[in-house]
């Protein structure tokens, strides 16, 4: 069962984004339900992958319309991403933790997403 559910109110009014969320969902939903430690990579890599593409995206769009926490925002980007080569570090070494990755992945989700990400959605939607 998926433990990840994308629901219309995590949305934050911008198609593109919300687009990209809910396949991010998807690739979360894939790495906790991995059942080895290559199949745990490949998503973990198709996640890092397309984070930064969203991230980018995500960036582009806030300089464009001038977002005041832009500054703020990327840093966050740039921890999550970090944040993510040491898990995958973590996993190559043959020392990854389900329960680590379940709870950045929920973290990011509650915290990047259903707050960072809702503000910015709130400064588009003004």
């Amino acid at each position: 069962m998926s433990e990840f559910i994308w629901q219309k109110d995590y949305g934050i009014g911008h198609a593109l984004v919300d687009n990209q969320h809910q396949y991010l969902f998807d690739l979360a939903n894939n790495i906790l339900e991995a059942k080895t430690k290559s199949e745990m990579i490949k998503y973990v890599m198709l996640l890092y992958k397309y984070v930064r593409e969203h991230f980018r995206a995500e960036e582009a769009l806030m300089k464009d319309i001038e977002y005041p926490e832009y500054s703020t925002h990327k840093k966050i980007h740039d921890m999550l991403l970090d944040k993510m080569v040491s898990i995958s570090d973590n996993i190559n070494q043959n020392n990854w933790d389900n329960d680590e990755i379940r709870v950045f992945m929920r973290d990011w989700v509650l915290d990047h997403i259903l707050v960072k990400d809702k503000a910015l959605g709130k400064y588009i939607n003004q």
